[in-house]
């Protein structure tokens, strides 16, 4: 359960602290769920001091070097095809690290190996995390409990 801002921010920060060129997440959740806030927390581990632009206008920011961020918002995708025209792939090569909100409008065109966030409201206030590992990598990081909320809920966020 994230209670705050600040825990999103700090689940964000400890997974970006785990990623490597390569790696892709694919956020899922309504909107206002928080899966910008997740990303702006990836994006603090990574470059600290770097600000996220919501890319829902431009569909795709990026930001930095080693590792490049590549942070794509699909909400307003019509249809699953236009996905191939953003070019993500291209993109993703070298040093790069993808974050895709609203990655159930990509309809199965993400790589296969990735990090599946799920972002849910729940009654009485705070958010549920859903985390499903898909690929070696990410189910190695489950098995040593990578995700548990000791390891991240204090992950170097005032405010929490």
């Amino acid at each position: 359960m994230l209670r705050t801002e600040g825990e999103t921010l700090s689940l964000g920060r400890h997974v970006g602290s785990l990623l490597k060129p390569g790696d892709w997440i694919a956020l899922t959740g309504e909107l206002g769920s928080g899966k910008t806030t997740f990303v702006s927390g990836v994006l603090a581990s990574l470059h600290p001091g770097s600000r996220v632009r919501s890319p829902t206008y431009v569909l795709v920011e990026v930001y930095g070097t080693k590792p490049t961020v590549v942070h794509a918002d699909l909400f307003r995708l019509a249809s699953s095809q236009e996905y191939v025209g953003l070019g993500l792939e291209d993109l993703a090569e070298g040093d790069a690290v993808v974050l895709v909100e609203w990655a159930d409008r990509a309809a199965g065109a993400l790589p296969l190996d990735r990090l599946d966030l799920e972002l849910r409201y729940l009654d009485g206030g705070g958010r549920e995390a859903r985390i499903r590992p898909r690929g070696d990598r990410w189910e190695s990081l489950a098995r040593e409990g990578a995700f548990d909320r000791d390891r991240w809920h204090d992950a170097l966020y005032p405010g929490n």
